[in-house]
């Protein structure tokens, strides 16, 4: 039984490393991976500080790495392959994978349905068949690590917006998620693309990754609004969590047009509509984050061919030792960190 050195939830906003074991035969329809690069993500943080997660728990739900292990039915995969995992477990058979809604799976009664314990030495992967996927060999852990979700979520914010070919985009918050969003507009086909951020390293970031303009949160509503003649863009992101950046997402929306909402909202207790000028046939749309091996693997083909590189959100190496340190900078965003990445 292989012991994992682990990052685990110790209490409300505390972590600390501790030894995991884990089985040496994963049980049906499990992996058992060796994991070769992690990182730290933003829900990590709701889990932390506000999410009813008792202490104990592995954290981390963003990992590559090798197999290590195979449990019965699983066939798709042999030890030694190099793999990304999914965020969220998916079996492939229930209705709602049938229907091509994995992260929404029956099985493992989603929204349950979360990874655990990326962030250590080894970690167990159910519905292994469905939730993983190869990583390419021309492909290095660093570019395929956000395809496990900040990658998925950002672009399936975008694509559950309903993006046509020149539409308008503005995308609220350039965290990581934000920052993917910003990316996946370019990629699929925003004619102009709005980024709203104030913290330098985040505005910088987002020209790079598509961005054509980005308004400071005091005055986007304005701008945007002046921007469009008044009529609103196409597609709103909000993609920070806060109900005054949704207001705003939706303030900028035009008559018919969508509010694609993947802010996490665990810190407030409800969650409402701006009232003024009525919130009439527009569209609003939240996004768990999409997943499964079909995703992931297109993903990969978009990094493989050159058409998205998100390695510039890796702002910070650190070694897997050292987690609680880096949710410490990653909880207070020193030295302009964006994404750090976790190295056994």
């Amino acid at each position: 039984m292989p012991n994992s050195l682990t990052c685990v939830k110790t209490g409300q906003h505390q972590v600390a490393m501790t030894q995991v074991p884990y089985p040496d035969e994963p049980g049906p329809g499990q992996a058992l991976i060796r994991m070769t690069l992690s990182t730290i993500c933003g829900s990590d943080i709701h889990i932390l500080d506000e999410m009813p997660v008792p202490a104990g728990v592995p954290m981390g739900h963003e990992a590559v790495g090798v197999v290590e292990a195979l449990g019965a039915g699983v066939t798709r995969f042999k030890k030694g392959d190099r793999v990304a995992s999914s965020c969220l477990f998916s079996c492939g058979a229930c209705r709602r994978c049938m229907d091509g809604e994995p992260a929404i799976c029956e099985t493992f009664n989603a929204p349950a349905n979360l990874l655990f314990g990326g962030q250590g030495e080894y970690f167990l992967v159910s519905g292994a068949q469905t939730t993983l996927a190869k990583i390419p060999d021309a492909l290095d852990d660093d570019q395929v690590l956000f395809v496990t979700d900040i990658m998925s979520t950002g672009f399936g914010a975008i694509e559950r917006g309903g993006i046509r070919p020149g539409d308008t985009v503005a995308v609220f918050a350039q965290g990581p998620v934000g920052l993917c969003a910003t990316a996946g507009a370019r990629t699929l086909g925003a004619g102009l693309i709005i980024a709203v951020e104030s913290i330098p390293e985040r505005v910088a970031m987002a020209k790079r990754f598509g961005a054509d303009i980005v308004f400071d949160p005091s005055e986007a509503v304005s701008r945007i609004m002046a921007l469009t003649n008044n009529k609103g863009v196409d597609i709103a992101v909000e993609a920070l969590g806060h109900q005054a950046t949704f207001e705003n997402a939706c303030a900028v929306t035009r008559l018919g047009g969508t509010v694609s909402s993947v802010g996490v909202y665990s810190a407030f207790p409800t969650l409402s509509l701006p009232t003024s000028g009525t919130f009439i046939h527009r569209k609003l749309v939240t996004t768990f984050c999409p997943v499964g091996t079909d995703r992931l693997t297109r993903l990969m083909a978009l990094i493989e061919t050159g058409k998205v590189d998100l390695r510039p959100l890796l702002s910070h190496s650190m070694p897997l030792a050292k987690t609680p340190e880096a949710y410490e900078l990653f909880r207070e965003r020193r030295g302009g960190v964006l994404k750090i990445a976790l190295r056994p």
